[in-house]
């Protein structure tokens, strides 16, 4: 109960009286143990509290009418014998618990729908972030398709490097070791290429199986796929690193060709130089000899052979030098064209190594959100999962995501007292579906009475319809004298439902229905009917308000002679308001209203009758 006093139950504040019956001694007031409102104290004073079961049985029999003991342990005992366990079921407290769950949800609902505030802007976040996700995707794999274009170029490089080489072995073999030195660096260079083709092939197959693993939407969808996808990432990662490494080894080897090839350019144009040096020489002995040709034409001749052979030298060294040249001008260029991949790689390593922070990130967050708000590890939360997220996109799952929210919301917060509301709802069901019968058998009883009514009125119609259709007939040819008149059902054979036909033929006429007669005619035929029911049950006063009025004098006074004929019978007393003469000269007693003075009406009588018994008396 309440303490409001406008509550319907509620406990009032008493005066303890003087004397009030004493608790058992072992037995302490409760009132001395709790704290309670003053309301309270008179029932908490006649209720004694012990310290144990075995206490409470010995003193149950001392106590008198009104008393209770209770134990610490919840036990209970009335007076009147009446026990009650501590693991009895309590419905009070079992409400008072139920409340106090409903308070708790309550309290804990703006927490929950922080909670859930907090669930959506992380599920927009990963959503942000999983389309930057796959536009750094994109970005790789087109890094990667100019890294193929690139190997493209390179291996068709190589292919003209060793037509080069081919060319070089043909037309220089006086300079074999230099031309095996170069061969050797050709080679080198040759599979370092095809090594560094080898391994863009496998970083391009890790990236396309890293984009397979990010078509099934694992950042959002399915943890193991993400983890896949940050497995992948470590890998490309450490292809990456050995990819540079390799470069720069690869790099250090064409630094050291370009700087062997520029030493041999040296080599070259210094023995090019002694070369033209030497002919100038020979060609100034020449001059000399010329002077002499007959002492030295043997040394002449030799002259000149050494003369052809060392133009012939000459040109070779010439060729020689320009095959350096060009070689020098491929090796710088292929330089250029490493150190740029080098960078390509670096690039595509700072990507790695960001896409798999943010990846790491995303896994960390991703299994802290699912260890707070499900209590169970991501692995476990897969098992759980019902929906094939293969064929599942984000739209979809964000739509299937605000679809649970909403129906949930409809649901609405949990009902503690819904088997209560169930028993109430089915003892009213059986209340209603009793009613229902009761209904049931009511309308049925009702039915019957209505067709017992209906049989007797179509009976009682009938007599009374053959009753005033034999007065309107005498009644008809009275004030007619002569014609002939009746009446008739119309419209349907039940009389309930039927309709009221009068056809009237009066005297040298044909017989027709009442509206083709002329006014004078319907007006007669009208009272002729009124007065066919009025004698079927007639009433000892009748008041008729100018009936007469559309009557011609012939007419009025027929129908004065009826009134007299139904007024000579002595059950009916008529009272007419008229304004014809003849028919206030064929009354009995005639009452006029006057206004002699302005606003003051009086009544005035004349008793014609009285007049007429003065006459016959004088």
């Amino acid at each position: 109960a309440s303490l409001d006093q406008d509550a319907p139950t509620y406990w009032q504040a008493l005066t303890q009286p003087d004397t009030m019956p004493s608790l058992p001694e072992s037995a302490k007031p409760l009132s001395d143990v709790v704290s309670a409102p003053a309301e309270l104290g008179l029932a908490l004073a006649q209720i004694g509290y012990v310290p144990d079961e075995d206490t409470g049985h010995a003193l149950v029999s001392a106590l008198q009418v009104g008393q209770a003991l209770v134990s610490a342990q919840g036990m209970y005992w009335r007076w009147d014998g009446l026990t009650i366990t501590a693991d009895a079921a309590d419905r009070n407290a079992a409400h008072l618990e139920q409340k106090n769950k409903l308070q708790d949800l309550y309290d804990t609902k703006p927490q929950s729908e922080d909670t859930l505030t907090q669930a959506q802007t992380l599920f927009d976040q990963i959503s942000e972030e999983y389309k930057q996700e796959t536009s750094t995707h994109e970005t790789l794999t087109q890094n990667i398709r100019t890294t193929e274009n690139e190997i493209n170029a390179a291996r068709i490089k190589a292919a003209q490097v060793k037509e080069q080489r081919a060319r070089l072995d043909s037309r220089i073999e006086h300079l074999s070791e230099t031309i095996n030195t170069a061969e050797e660096d050709i080679k080198t260079v040759a599979d370092l290429i095809r090594w560094d083709e080898e391994r863009l092939e496998t970083l391009s197959a890790s990236a396309k199986d890293n984009q397979g693993d990010q078509d099934v939407q694992a950042m959002h969808q399915d943890l193991i796929a993400l983890r896949s996808a940050s497995a992948e990432a470590v890998r490309a990662y450490d292809n990456a690193v050995q990819q540079k490494n390799s470069l720069r080894a690869r790099l250090q080897a064409i630094g050291d060709e370009r700087v062997n090839a520029k030493n041999r350019n040296i080599r070259a144009r210094e023995r090019l130089k002694e070369l033209t040096e030497r002919t100038q020489e020979t060609e100034a002995k020449l001059n000399a000899l010329k002077e002499t040709p007959a002492e030295h034409s043997d040394d002449t001749e030799e002259l000149l052979i050494e003369i052809s052979n060392l133009e012939t030298i000459r040109s070779r060294a010439a060729e020689d030098l320009a095959t350096c040249e060009t070689s020098v001008y491929e090796t710088g260029r292929a330089l250029k064209e490493a150190e740029n991949a080098l960078g390509d790689v670096r690039e595509e390593r700072a990507l790695a190594q960001a896409t798999l922070a943010n990846a790491n990130e995303d896994l960390k967050r991703i299994t802290a959100h699912i260890t707070q708000h499900f209590s169970m590890q991501p692995a476990e939360l897969a098992t759980h999962v019902t929906m094939d997220l293969d064929d599942t996109t984000i739209d979809a799952l964000r739509e299937n995501k605000e679809e649970l929210t909403l129906s949930r919301e409809r649901m609405g917060p949990v009902n503690l007292r819904a088997d209560e509301e169930f028993k109430e709802l089915d003892e009213e069901v059986g209340t209603i579906l009793s009613e229902r019968e009761d209904l049931v058998s009511a309308i049925d009883e009702l039915r019957g009475g209505i067709q017992t009514i209906n049989t007797e009125a179509r009976e009682r119609l009938m007599v009374a319809f053959e009753t005033v259709n034999a007065h309107f007939q005498t009644l008809f040819k009275q004030l007619f004298t002569g014609g002939n008149a009746y009446l008739q059902l119309v419209g349907s054979e039940d009389p309930l439902e039927a309709g009221l036909e009068i056809f009237a033929q009066p005297p040298g006429k044909a017989l027709q229905s009442l509206s083709l007669l002329s006014g004078g005619e319907q007006t007669m035929t009208s009272i002729a009917l009124i007065f066919g029911m009025f004698l079927t049950n007639p009433s000892p006063i009748c008041v008729l308000d100018e009936i007469d009025a559309p009557l011609d004098d012939a007419n009025v006074d027929r129908v004065c002679n009826l009134l007299e004929t139904i007024a000579a019978r002595g059950e009916t007393r008529f009272v007419i308001i008229t304004h014809h003469r003849l028919t206030m000269a064929r009354m009995d007693c005639l009452y006029g209203v006057t206004m002699q003075e302005r606003g003051v009406s009086q009544l005035v009588s004349v008793d014609l009758q009285q007049s007429f018994d003065f006459i016959e008396a004088a």
